[in-house]
């Protein structure tokens, strides 16, 4: 998969995962990366609203579908988009 954020294309383990969630807590932090959802209920009520219409987010900008069994880059991405999903 090759996805517009070159730093999911990195991901291909549990431990980086776990790296980047801890940058991107980072940026959040630093003010380098600005969350629309700062709460934890907003993030949380956003990864799953993401999750549900990422079919859309798949067809449109990786032009494939969606895989049947998920890897550890595409948790990730769920992460990074609920911080700005709306």
């Amino acid at each position: 998969m090759n996805w517009p954020d070159e730093t999911l294309n990195e991901i291909r383990s549990r431990e980086d995962l776990a790296q980047y969630l801890t940058g991107l807590a980072d940026k959040v932090r630093d003010g380098s990366l600005l969350a629309e959802n700062a709460t934890t209920d907003s993030f949380v009520e956003s990864a799953g609203r993401w999750t549900k219409s990422m079919d859309g987010f798949f067809m449109n900008v990786m032009k494939e579908p969606v895989p049947e069994t998920p890897d550890w880059a595409i948790i990730a991405a769920i992460f990074r988009a609920a911080l700005v999903y709306e």
